[in-house]
Protein backbone atom coordinates (compact mmCIF):
# COMPACT_ATOMS: atom_id res chain seq x y z
CA UNK A 1 0.00 0.00 0.00
CA UNK A 2 1.48 3.20 -0.94
CA UNK A 3 1.73 6.20 1.49
CA UNK A 4 -1.43 7.61 0.42
CA UNK A 5 -3.33 5.11 0.48
CA UNK A 6 -2.82 4.18 3.55
CA UNK A 7 -2.65 7.42 4.85
CA UNK A 8 -6.34 7.53 4.14
CA UNK A 9 -6.72 4.37 5.52
CA UNK A 10 -5.80 4.77 8.24
CA UNK A 11 -7.96 8.00 9.08
CA UNK A 12 -11.37 5.76 7.85
CA UNK A 13 -10.69 3.34 10.55
CA UNK A 14 -9.22 5.99 13.25
CA UNK A 15 -12.82 8.10 12.26
CA UNK A 16 -14.89 5.93 13.58
CA UNK A 17 -12.82 4.96 16.51
CA UNK A 18 -12.68 8.60 17.82
CA UNK A 19 -16.34 8.13 17.96
CA UNK A 20 -16.36 5.28 20.22
CA UNK A 21 -13.56 6.99 22.37
CA UNK A 22 -15.46 9.57 22.15
CA UNK A 23 -18.40 7.64 24.18
CA UNK A 24 -15.63 6.50 26.67
CA UNK A 25 -14.68 10.03 26.96
CA UNK A 26 -17.75 11.19 27.93
CA UNK A 27 -18.01 8.74 30.92
CA UNK A 28 -14.83 10.16 32.08
CA UNK A 29 -16.27 13.62 31.87
CA UNK A 30 -19.13 12.05 34.38
CA UNK A 31 -17.25 10.99 36.56
CA UNK A 32 -14.92 14.20 36.59
CA UNK A 33 -17.95 16.43 37.23
CA UNK A 34 -19.29 13.97 39.73
CA UNK A 35 -15.76 14.33 41.84
CA UNK A 36 -15.81 18.08 41.60
CA UNK A 37 -19.65 18.73 42.05
CA UNK A 38 -18.10 17.58 45.98
CA UNK A 39 -16.59 21.09 45.67
CA UNK A 40 -17.64 24.40 47.48
CA UNK A 41 -19.43 26.58 44.82
CA UNK A 42 -18.06 29.18 46.09
CA UNK A 43 -14.53 28.84 44.43
CA UNK A 44 -15.75 27.99 41.06
CA UNK A 45 -14.42 30.70 38.84
CA UNK A 46 -14.92 30.27 35.02
CA UNK A 47 -11.63 31.48 33.14
CA UNK A 48 -12.98 32.26 29.69
CA UNK A 49 -15.71 34.89 28.82
CA UNK A 50 -17.88 31.45 26.78
CA UNK A 51 -17.28 29.76 29.99
CA UNK A 52 -18.57 32.22 32.21
CA UNK A 53 -21.74 32.90 29.97
CA UNK A 54 -22.55 29.37 29.27
CA UNK A 55 -22.15 28.36 32.74
CA UNK A 56 -22.02 31.39 35.29
CA UNK A 57 -22.63 28.95 37.75
CA UNK A 58 -21.37 25.23 38.38
CA UNK A 59 -24.17 23.32 36.41
CA UNK A 60 -26.30 21.05 37.85
CA UNK A 61 -26.58 17.19 37.02
CA UNK A 62 -29.60 16.64 35.10
CA UNK A 63 -28.38 19.78 32.97
CA UNK A 64 -25.04 18.39 32.79
CA UNK A 65 -26.22 14.85 31.68
CA UNK A 66 -28.39 15.81 29.33
CA UNK A 67 -25.66 17.76 27.39
CA UNK A 68 -23.45 14.49 27.90
CA UNK A 69 -26.51 12.22 26.46
CA UNK A 70 -26.73 14.28 23.76
CA UNK A 71 -23.04 14.10 22.48
CA UNK A 72 -23.24 10.16 23.05
CA UNK A 73 -26.48 9.74 21.13
CA UNK A 74 -24.91 11.99 17.91
CA UNK A 75 -21.22 9.86 18.54
CA UNK A 76 -23.31 6.43 18.04
CA UNK A 77 -25.32 7.66 15.26
CA UNK A 78 -22.44 9.48 13.22
CA UNK A 79 -21.20 6.01 13.37
CA UNK A 80 -23.67 5.24 10.52
CA UNK A 81 -24.21 8.15 9.46
CA UNK A 82 -21.44 10.89 8.18
CA UNK A 83 -22.65 14.66 8.57
CA UNK A 84 -20.77 17.77 8.42
CA UNK A 85 -23.53 18.98 10.60
CA UNK A 86 -23.46 16.22 13.02
CA UNK A 87 -19.69 16.56 13.26
CA UNK A 88 -19.92 20.30 14.06
CA UNK A 89 -22.56 19.56 17.04
CA UNK A 90 -20.65 16.92 18.13
CA UNK A 91 -17.22 19.83 18.58
CA UNK A 92 -19.42 22.24 20.16
CA UNK A 93 -21.06 19.62 22.60
CA UNK A 94 -17.68 18.84 23.36
CA UNK A 95 -16.22 21.78 23.70
CA UNK A 96 -19.21 22.81 26.38
CA UNK A 97 -19.44 20.00 28.09
CA UNK A 98 -15.12 20.90 28.96
CA UNK A 99 -16.09 23.95 30.19
CA UNK A 100 -17.37 23.42 33.74
CA UNK A 101 -14.27 20.70 34.68
CA UNK A 102 -11.67 22.87 32.79
CA UNK A 103 -9.95 26.24 33.58
CA UNK A 104 -11.52 26.73 36.50
CA UNK A 105 -11.49 26.13 40.26
CA UNK A 106 -7.58 26.06 39.53
CA UNK A 107 -7.94 23.14 37.50
CA UNK A 108 -6.07 23.05 34.32
CA UNK A 109 -7.47 22.46 30.56
CA UNK A 110 -6.37 19.06 29.76
CA UNK A 111 -9.02 17.71 26.78
CA UNK A 112 -7.50 20.19 24.40
CA UNK A 113 -6.57 17.58 22.05
CA UNK A 114 -10.05 15.94 22.11
CA UNK A 115 -11.40 19.19 21.57
CA UNK A 116 -8.74 19.82 18.72
CA UNK A 117 -8.92 16.44 17.13
CA UNK A 118 -13.19 16.41 16.88
CA UNK A 119 -12.55 20.25 15.62
CA UNK A 120 -9.90 18.93 12.98
CA UNK A 121 -12.10 15.78 11.91
CA UNK A 122 -15.49 17.60 11.21
CA UNK A 123 -15.03 17.99 7.15
CA UNK A 124 -13.19 14.89 6.79
CA UNK A 125 -16.13 12.39 6.02
CA UNK A 126 -14.22 9.49 5.34
CA UNK A 127 -16.85 8.58 2.64
CA UNK A 128 -15.61 11.51 0.35
CA UNK A 129 -12.08 10.65 0.67
CA UNK A 130 -12.03 8.94 -2.79
CA UNK A 131 -9.20 11.35 -4.84
CA UNK A 132 -5.78 10.62 -5.01
CA UNK A 133 -4.81 14.05 -3.09
CA UNK A 134 -7.22 14.04 -0.66
CA UNK A 135 -4.29 12.10 1.98
CA UNK A 136 -3.35 15.68 2.07
CA UNK A 137 -6.16 16.76 4.33
CA UNK A 138 -4.98 13.86 6.69
CA UNK A 139 -1.90 15.44 6.45
CA UNK A 140 -3.71 18.75 7.88
CA UNK A 141 -5.81 16.49 10.50
CA UNK A 142 -2.45 15.27 11.96
CA UNK A 143 -0.55 18.71 11.70
CA UNK A 144 -3.48 20.11 13.61
CA UNK A 145 -2.98 17.81 16.55
CA UNK A 146 1.09 17.75 16.72
CA UNK A 147 1.50 21.36 16.30
CA UNK A 148 0.27 21.87 20.27
CA UNK A 149 3.23 19.28 20.97
CA UNK A 150 5.37 20.65 18.31
CA UNK A 151 4.67 24.86 20.01
CA UNK A 152 5.29 23.18 23.62
CA UNK A 153 9.33 22.09 22.45
CA UNK A 154 9.82 25.15 20.53
CA UNK A 155 8.64 26.89 23.63
CA UNK A 156 11.01 25.42 26.12
CA UNK A 157 14.10 25.39 23.66
CA UNK A 158 13.14 29.88 23.36
CA UNK A 159 12.82 29.53 26.97
CA UNK A 160 16.65 27.97 27.96
CA UNK A 161 18.26 30.47 24.90
CA UNK A 162 16.72 33.24 26.91
CA UNK A 163 17.99 32.17 30.28
CA UNK A 164 21.37 31.26 29.14
CA UNK A 165 21.23 34.83 27.03
CA UNK A 166 20.27 36.94 29.45
CA UNK A 167 22.03 35.22 32.64
CA UNK A 168 19.22 35.05 34.33
CA UNK A 169 20.21 32.47 36.57
CA UNK A 170 17.38 30.21 36.44
CA UNK A 171 17.15 26.44 36.18
CA UNK A 172 16.85 25.48 32.81
CA UNK A 173 16.69 21.81 31.08
CA UNK A 174 19.58 21.94 30.85
CA UNK A 175 20.58 21.50 34.28
CA UNK A 176 21.35 18.17 35.82
CA UNK A 177 18.75 18.35 38.37
CA UNK A 178 15.89 20.08 36.60
CA UNK A 179 14.01 17.10 36.01
CA UNK A 180 14.16 16.49 39.47
CA UNK A 181 13.07 19.69 40.74
CA UNK A 182 10.87 19.62 38.08
CA UNK A 183 8.82 16.49 40.16
CA UNK A 184 9.61 17.42 43.77
CA UNK A 185 7.52 21.32 43.26
CA UNK A 186 4.29 19.40 41.43
CA UNK A 187 4.24 16.72 44.46
CA UNK A 188 4.81 19.91 47.03
CA UNK A 189 2.14 21.84 45.31
CA UNK A 190 0.28 18.53 45.79
CA UNK A 191 1.17 18.10 49.19
CA UNK A 192 1.77 14.51 48.12
CA UNK A 193 5.25 13.00 49.57
CA UNK A 194 7.18 11.56 46.10
CA UNK A 195 7.83 7.85 46.06
CA UNK A 196 11.36 6.79 47.13
CA UNK A 197 11.75 4.76 43.18
CA UNK A 198 11.43 8.21 41.75
CA UNK A 199 14.16 10.08 43.66
CA UNK A 200 16.50 6.94 43.37
CA UNK A 201 15.61 7.26 39.54
CA UNK A 202 16.70 10.63 39.18
CA UNK A 203 20.03 9.63 40.92
CA UNK A 204 21.14 9.20 37.38
CA UNK A 205 21.36 12.99 36.61
CA UNK A 206 23.59 12.75 33.19
CA UNK A 207 20.77 10.14 32.07
CA UNK A 208 18.07 12.80 33.03
CA UNK A 209 19.91 15.64 30.90
CA UNK A 210 20.07 13.19 27.81
CA UNK A 211 16.45 12.22 28.76
CA UNK A 212 15.12 16.04 28.57
CA UNK A 213 17.10 17.17 25.69
CA UNK A 214 16.08 14.92 23.62
CA UNK A 215 12.29 14.76 24.72
CA UNK A 216 12.06 18.32 23.53
CA UNK A 217 14.03 18.14 20.40
CA UNK A 218 11.12 15.03 19.69
CA UNK A 219 8.43 16.77 21.15
CA UNK A 220 9.53 20.30 18.77
CA UNK A 221 9.53 18.01 15.80
CA UNK A 222 6.15 16.24 16.45
CA UNK A 223 4.85 18.06 13.30
CA UNK A 224 6.72 16.08 11.12
CA UNK A 225 5.13 13.03 11.84
CA UNK A 226 1.94 14.64 9.84
CA UNK A 227 4.11 13.83 6.40
CA UNK A 228 6.09 11.05 7.22
CA UNK A 229 4.00 7.46 8.45
CA UNK A 230 7.18 5.77 10.11
CA UNK A 231 7.81 9.15 11.91
CA UNK A 232 4.16 9.20 12.87
CA UNK A 233 4.45 5.89 14.46
CA UNK A 234 7.57 7.16 16.52
CA UNK A 235 5.81 10.22 17.56
CA UNK A 236 2.66 8.13 18.91
CA UNK A 237 4.91 5.72 21.00
CA UNK A 238 7.10 8.77 22.39
CA UNK A 239 3.92 10.66 22.97
CA UNK A 240 2.08 7.80 24.58
CA UNK A 241 5.42 7.44 26.69
CA UNK A 242 5.75 11.18 27.64
CA UNK A 243 2.30 11.03 29.01
CA UNK A 244 2.80 8.35 31.12
CA UNK A 245 6.07 10.27 32.39
CA UNK A 246 3.56 13.40 33.50
CA UNK A 247 0.94 10.90 35.37
CA UNK A 248 3.74 9.30 37.55
CA UNK A 249 6.35 12.35 37.46
CA UNK A 250 4.66 15.59 37.52
CA UNK A 251 1.16 14.52 38.28
CA UNK A 252 -0.26 15.60 35.34
CA UNK A 253 -3.72 14.11 34.26
CA UNK A 254 -3.36 13.49 30.51
CA UNK A 255 -4.10 10.32 30.48
CA UNK A 256 -7.33 10.86 28.21
CA UNK A 257 -5.10 12.91 25.90
CA UNK A 258 -2.59 9.76 26.34
CA UNK A 259 -5.50 7.41 24.79
CA UNK A 260 -6.21 9.94 22.44
CA UNK A 261 -3.43 10.01 20.89
CA UNK A 262 -3.16 6.29 20.49
CA UNK A 263 -6.03 5.96 18.78
CA UNK A 264 -5.40 8.76 15.65
CA UNK A 265 -2.00 8.19 14.93
CA UNK A 266 -2.25 4.33 15.31
CA UNK A 267 -0.79 2.70 12.35
CA UNK A 268 -3.91 0.63 11.20
CA UNK A 269 -2.43 -0.38 7.82
CA UNK A 270 -0.61 -2.77 9.75
CA UNK A 271 -4.29 -5.09 10.08
CA UNK A 272 -5.03 -4.47 5.92
CA UNK A 273 -3.76 -7.44 4.63
CA UNK A 274 -5.92 -9.10 7.32
CA UNK A 275 -9.28 -7.17 6.43
CA UNK A 276 -8.39 -8.64 2.90
CA UNK A 277 -8.33 -12.14 3.68
CA UNK A 278 -11.81 -11.77 5.62
CA UNK A 279 -13.04 -9.87 2.98
CA UNK A 280 -12.12 -13.18 0.56
CA UNK A 281 -13.37 -15.45 2.90
CA UNK A 282 -17.01 -13.60 2.92
CA UNK A 283 -16.95 -13.65 -0.88
CA UNK A 284 -16.21 -17.41 -1.02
Amino acid sequence: MTYKKLTVFNYQIAYYVMRIFGVYWLLMQYLTFKRISNWPKEIYEPFLTVQRFIFPEYPGEILYGCILSVCALLLIITLFKQSYLLNFLIFILIAVINFPISLNFSVGHNNHLIIIGFFMAIFLLPKNLTKENDYKWIQYFYLGILATYSMAGISKFLGIAKNIIKHTGKITWLDKNAAKINTLDNYWMADIKVPDWILNLYAYENFWVFTTVFGIVVQASSFLGAFNRKYLTFIMIFLYIFHWYTDFFVLADFKDAKNFILVVLFPYHIFYPLSLKIKSKIRV
